[in-house]
């Protein structure tokens, strides 16, 4: 189990087929994606950290002229990627290990970030900043407490965790961003807890 809670993406790469066909495809993330475009203006560059297939939040974000790369640590969900969305820039890699050398007006880590173990979480907010251009928007989502949780999809149980809101609130305020907009549960959004903050 210790191999499926710290490379989750190999489950993924399992279950790559069965998520393209099953990935709700209707657009519940579209308020946030919106208010991302809304404060950053048409044209600016978005980092979709845990990209999966690229759909629907990537297409979505290119149809608004919004310029759009993705990052995954799944081999097979960048192959489906690539095929849904053959003129963007895919990259394999680990976000814990990502080094781009580039910055971003924004990144989203929407349902990947929380993959992680509890104990690699904060090391990932000087990889955000890392890859954010000063006034970046970073949106993710997480659980609101400490924890660890398994959900089986396709056949494989994913592991996610969870810091508490204090910790999140505090690693924020530590590596320099403003929170925008924190909601739990929100209902129109499948349940997510999210998170909108801005690099100051």
């Amino acid at each position: 189990m210790e191999n499926k809670k710290n490379k989750v993406f190999e489950s993924y790469n399992i279950i790559a087929d069965w998520f393209a066909e099953n990935r709700y495809q209707g657009l519940m993330e579209k308020a946030y994606l919106d208010k991302i475009i809304e404060i950053l203006g048409k044209g600016s560059s978005i980092l979709d950290l845990g990209c999966g297939t690229g759909m629907p939040m990537m297409g979505y974000l290119l149809s608004q002229g919004m310029q759009v790369a993705g990052v995954d640590a799944s081999h097979r969900m960048l192959e489906i990627a690539k095929n849904n969305l053959p003129f963007t820039d895919f990259q394999l890699a680990d976000m814990r290990e990502l080094s781009l050398g580039k910055k971003f007006d924004a990144i989203i880590a929407w349902h990947s970030f929380f993959h992680l173990p509890s104990d690699d979480q904060p090391a990932m907010f000087d990889v955000f900043k890392e890859h954010l251009n000063p006034g970046g928007i970073l949106m993710f989502t997480s659980g609101k407490e400490l924890g660890e949780a398994w959900g089986m999809n396709g056949g494989e149980n994913l592991f996610h965790a969870s810091l508490d809101k204090a910790l999140y609130k505090s690693l924020l305020e530590m590596h320099g961003f403003q929170v925008l907009e924190y909601k739990e549960d929100d209902p129109d959004c499948g349940n997510a807890t999210i998170w909108m903050v801005q690099l100051h």
